[in-house]
């Protein structure tokens, strides 16, 4: 199997925009490669972060891919050359393995990219633009990504400021009301698409009087004029902010004038410089987080979610190489009654001088220990 990849690691997001194929393109791409006389099957993996075409057949079958993705991307062969990325045989096989588990993400450990793995090769089978090779291959992958999921600390563990942020509104008890000031930002927006995926949390954003795009439907965010933030805060268990304004979006003096309802509130400050004044601590019903807590938290994370990429590789390691004796053993099956036939002709001694001229010493500690056991 080979691998060719163009991803976030050697190309920007608008050149990877020109290869962010549609649907119908992904399709037309890979019915064309298994057309080619060189590739014997191709699966084709498009994401935000990569677009990867992995397939099967002679070494000659890499320049054709490379022609395809230039083709279908409208770029010349010498655009794509700088920024492609090329994977062979085992090495691509164990790229395959740390995508498919988010080692190779952006955001380590997450979990969409197996998913969309999933899928891409999915859709290839219903295609039959797969191979037998192939196919054994991604269903390898992705039982070794479910085990990964499962067996280590890989995922599930947030390492983003907006996540990390959002997690600690959702967890501030019951049914929560979270004021976001800043979400057009780009921390700001991120934060909100976190705290919509909690059930239990309710969305108000600021959004200043001169206008501004909209980001979030009014099904999902109850939009709030800016120059209202503080009434608004009477109504919310939670406020975010994570503006560049550089002056104070909050203040202690103008917050204790405002609000009404004294019950206990968690404000977020993800903004630098800071966004909330931090005499706000010192109101009785308030607590005050900030982005360096975030930060050290991220960083907390990190080191775990590390240690889970370690474990996660030994087990890319294992998976792979039981893989790889599973491919030898079908390429070997065809010959093997023809095979074991000539072996009663050869005369055992000679078998144990080529196994010994062959193999280390551990190698052949091992092929002797079976052979005994056999002979039991």
């Amino acid at each position: 199997m080979y691998c060719i990849s163009v991803n976030y690691k050697k190309a920007d997001v608008s050149f990877r925009e020109k290869l962010a194929f549609s649907e119908e393109v992904q399709h037309a791409l890979a019915d064309k490669a298994v057309e080619n006389e060189h590739i014997t099957g191709c699966v084709l993996l498009c994401t935000c972060n990569r677009t990867e075409l992995y397939f099967s057949g002679a070494p000659s079958a890499i320049s054709a891919a490379k022609a395809l993705l230039s083709e279908f991307g409208s770029v010349s062969e010498g655009e794509l050359a700088p920024v492609l990325m090329i994977f062979s045989e085992d090495a691509a096989v164990r790229h395959l393995f740390k995508v498919a588990c988010g080692i190779e993400s952006m955001v380590m450990g997450e979990d969409e990219i197996l998913g969309q793995t999933k899928n891409a090769f999915r859709t290839a089978m219903e295609r039959s633009c797969t191979s037998y090779e192939l196919n054994m291959i991604f269903q390898h992958a992705i039982a070794c990504a479910k085990r990964i999921k499962t067996e280590t600390t890989l995922s599930g563990i947030p390492v983003s400021t907006a996540t990390l942020a959002a997690n600690a509104a959702a967890d501030f008890g019951g049914q929560v009301s979270v004021l976001v000031i800043g979400a057009s930002g780009k921390i700001g927006s991120s934060t909100v698409k976190n705290l919509l995926a909690h059930k239990n949390v309710r969305v108000s954003a600021t959004r200043r009087s001169c206008g501004g795009e909209v980001l979030f439907s009014p099904e999902d965010v109850h939009i709030v004029g800016y120059s209202d933030r503080y009434y608004a805060v009477n109504g919310a268990d939670v406020i975010i902010s994570a503006t560049g304004s550089p002056h104070y979006t909050i203040t202690k003096n103008r917050l204790e004038e405002s609000v009404t309802d004294k019950k206990k509130r968690l404000f977020i400050d993800l903004a630098v410089p800071h966004d909330i004044e931090e005499a706000v601590a010192d109101i009785p019903w308030a607590s005050l987080l900030d982005i360096d807590h975030f930060g050290e938290l991220a960083r907390k994370n990190n080191r775990v979610k590390m240690s889970g990429a370690q474990a996660a590789a030994a087990i890319i390691e294992k998976e792979t190489d039981e893989l790889k004796k599973e491919l030898l053993i079908r390429d070997f099956l065809p010959e093997a009654e023809h095979i074991g036939k000539k072996l009663v002709e050869v005369p055992f001694e000679k078998l144990l001088f080529r196994l010994k001229a062959e193999l280390d010493h551990k190698e052949l500690s091992h092929v002797l220990k079976i052979l005994e056991e056999l002979g039991e």
